[in-house]
């Protein structure tokens, strides 16, 4: 079984929504099927079978977050002077592209809202072992990208 790998931060992060899911989520989904029960005929009522729906999404999502929790890795950043997980990238892309910031995570904690791109994305296992000064090159739907990396932070 392959382990998923996080960085403290992104383990803190799941473990927030965890909590907040157990607690509040979960609490108030139980109390929109409650109240949904109160008035409606099972069989047929859609505000009913939504409540019943949400409350099963949010169990799903506890025991897949407590399931990552469990078996997840916890990798540490080393030396900034090569990408690695967990390193915060800048890149620019050649020729002429404006600076972006990226920092290397596993797939559970991507997000690219929040600057954080998987280390199996094209661009992360790309950029994995590169150093300052390096152009790397990425194949992409729209053609190969080239990108400069310009500083590595831990």
């Amino acid at each position: 079984m392959h382990q998923p790998q996080l960085t403290t931060a992104g383990r803190h992060r799941l473990q927030e929504q965890l909590e907040t899911l157990r607690g509040d989520s979960r609490r108030e989904a139980l109390e929109r099927v409650k109240a949904a029960r109160k008035f409606c005929d099972f069989r047929e009522d859609v505000t009913y079978m939504d409540a019943v729906r949400e409350q099963a999404r949010i169990e799903s999502k506890i025991v897949e977050l407590e399931r990552l929790l469990a078996h997840a890795v916890i990798v540490e950043t080393g030396r900034s002077d090569v990408v690695a997980f967990g390193s915060r990238v800048v890149i620019r892309e050649i020729p002429g592209g404006d600076e972006e910031t990226y920092r290397i995570v596993g797939e559970h904690e991507a997000d690219l809202a929040k600057d954080t791109i998987a280390d199996t994305s094209p661009l992360g296992s790309g950029l994995i072992g590169g150093v300052v000064g390096q152009t790397v090159s990425i194949v992409s739907p729209g053609g190969t990208l080239d990108f400069e990396i310009v500083r590595i932070e831990r």
